[in-house]
């Protein structure tokens, strides 16, 4: 092979490895749920656990009210989770803003590619006994701070919601302790 050759293949394959090396994929590899104590029982599952920039992984978070009467729940967003996020173990890294439909189906979320906000409009709904909300939320692999463990938390660092039952006129807060360990996924064999 001459020299000419050499670059040009040299080259070819440099270049369409470029845009494979450019943007990092990740696995959502593992969920860790507490328990919360109260009426409500908390549960999240990973429907798509691939990450990338074109194609978002998936969470499904689902709150069933586990007693005999009606549960109210309030945040602020969307109901019944509000405005979730990723936020990482490792200091100065940014929250990952958890992506839904509900925020298209609501006038009190604004968000954006750079920015999120919200009215700060107080929902509250009633969840009937033994009733079940699931709700999808959307991992973007570009807004994304990299590979690592993740809690569950309000992105404005409010609680995850609050409850309050028929025998009583306080809201109790409600924020269960839940992990997602994101993991780099190598583009090469």
């Amino acid at each position: 092979m001459n020299r000419r050759q050499y670059l040009g293949v040299a080259t070819a394959t440099m270049a369409g490895l470029a845009g494979c090396m450019g943007d990092p994929e990740y696995t959502i590899t593992d969920i860790g749920v507490s328990n919360m104590a109260g009426p409500l029982d908390y549960d999240i599952e990973a429907v798509d656990t691939a990450v990338t920039v074109d194609s978002p992984g998936s969470l499904d978070m689902t709150v069933r009210n586990s007693s005999q009467t009606a549960v109210e729940i309030s945040n602020i967003g969307v109901w019944p989770f509000g405005i979730l996020a990723l936020i990482p173990a490792e200091e100065n890294k940014f929250k990952t803003l958890l992506l839904t439909d509900g925020y298209a189906e609501t006038d009190n979320v604004d968000v954006t590619a750079n920015s999120t906000r919200t009215d700060n409009t107080r929902l509250v709904r009633s969840l009937a006994a033994s009733e079940a909300v699931t709700k999808r939320y959307f991992v973007q692999g570009n807004r994304l701070s990299g590979s690592g463990t993740y809690t569950l938390g309000d992105y404005f660092d409010g609680p995850l919601f609050s409850y309050r039952t028929d025998d009583t006129d306080s809201w109790s807060e409600r924020n269960p302790t839940v992990s997602v360990t994101i993991t780099e996924r190598s583009l090469l064999p």
